[in-house]
């Protein structure tokens, strides 16, 4: 089949195997497990500034204001119960781990993870964005889990949680005295240095995995990737070749309803921020599509540049700039992010002949650009 062949297909679900249990008789307390310094929750995007050339008068110049009704308690208290699982299958980068929180209070009643980590809850419930979220449950598990992981897995935590900075420091201090990576070291560390935009040093690390692992799913999805993003003609040809190989193999499993389920975080997926982005754009997929998909890829900063530049286009230049705003906060070293950012603050000054727009990020992006 064709790279996009299956655009139109549904398919399926398939159930979830392999379990863990963690059995508490009263919540657990929550100390800090050594990560080498503290995580901050990332800026979420609440700018409401308008793209260059786009004619629009602002509502207000203020942050976008979230919805102003709150679901009951108990439809809250689901989801978190939900997104604490997933953050503890996200954070080992296992999607096909099972567990299951059984928390008892002191009459030996059992609680959900809501009622039991009420202060987690409570904060849990004031942020908005999906990632940012994830972020303070990966802080959670920090507590507990994190001397557990494996090397890989904590690259991945770092990165997935839009840290790769921290990811490099731990490489340098853990892992940069080793002789041989076993698979999943050299994918994680290249999708480390294709964050951090170094895709040179990203190849050497992918093509030693797939030398010595060319039928490993994960190796062939990162390999493609990679040569897509710089491969000669004959590479990206390859490139397709092997990534439409892992598909076909995913899709046939009939575990998703749509191809960009493919892309989401579950058993056998496809982990390409590079290739969802280029079904989207090939599909002409809508923002919602786009939307549903970017909250696999948030630590991508070239799917986030890719999504801004659609919203731009798509008639929604206050959530592009906002987009272009936390992105160029939250990876400052992507030049052309930064400077569609200065671009953009610079066009909307003019629109509303207001010289001070965004003055503080001005200069703070201004400041990253010149020390790229």
């Amino acid at each position: 089949m064709g790279l996009f062949d299956f655009l139109t297909n549904l398919f399926k679900k398939k159930k979830q195997t392999n379990e863990v249990t963690f059995k508490n008789e009263t919540p657990v307390e929550e100390t800090i497990a050594p990560v080498n310094e503290e995580i901050s929750v990332p800026l979420e995007e609440t700018f409401t500034p308008i793209t260059e050339e786009t004619n629009i008068i602002p509502e207000e110049e203020t942050p976008v204001a979230e919805e102003t009704t709150t679901p009951p308690i108990n439809e809250d208290g689901r989801r978190f119960d939900l997104e604490i699982v997933e953050a503890f299958k996200r954070y080992h980068s296992d999607p096909s781990l099972g567990i299951e929180i059984e928390i008892k209070d002191d009459n030996g009643n059992l609680i959900n993870s809501h009622q039991a980590y009420t202060e987690l809850f409570n904060e849990w419930q004031g942020i908005q964005s999906k990632w940012d979220r994830m972020s303070l449950l990966y802080q959670f598990w920090d507590q507990s889990q994190f001397d557990k992981l494996e090397d890989w897995q904590v690259i991945e935590r770092f990165v997935k949680d839009r840290y790769p900075k921290k990811a490099l420091q731990y490489f340098e201090e853990k892992m940069s005295d080793k002789r041989h990576f076993i698979k999943e070291e050299l994918v994680a560390l290249s999708k480390l240095h294709r964050v951090l935009l170094n895709n040179p040093i990203a190849k050497e690390y992918i093509e030693t995995a797939y030398h010595d692992h060319p039928e490993d799913d994960a190796v062939k999805v990162e390999y493609a990737t990679v040569l897509h993003i710089i491969g000669n003609h004959s590479e990206k040809e390859l490139s397709h070749q092997l990534f439409n190989e892992v598909l076909d193999k995913k899709i046939q499993r009939n575990d998703t309803e749509s191809v960009f389920d493919c892309f989401r975080f579950s058993e056998g997926y496809t982990d390409s921020s590079i290739f969802a982005m280029l079904y989207l754009m090939n599909a002409e997929a809508d923002n919602d599509t786009w939307d549903y998909v970017a909250e696999e890829y948030y630590y991508c900063p070239v799917f986030r540049y890719e999504h801004a530049v659609l919203l731009a286009q798509s008639e929604n230049p206050m959530r592009a700039l906002a987009k272009l705003t936390s992105l160029s906060q939250e990876f400052p070293w992507f030049r052309t992010a930064l400077e569609s950012t200065i671009g953009n603050i610079k066009s909307v000054r003019k629109q509303l002949n207001s010289p001070d727009f965004m003055e503080k990020e001005l200069q703070e992006f201004q400041t990253s650009l010149k020390n790229i």
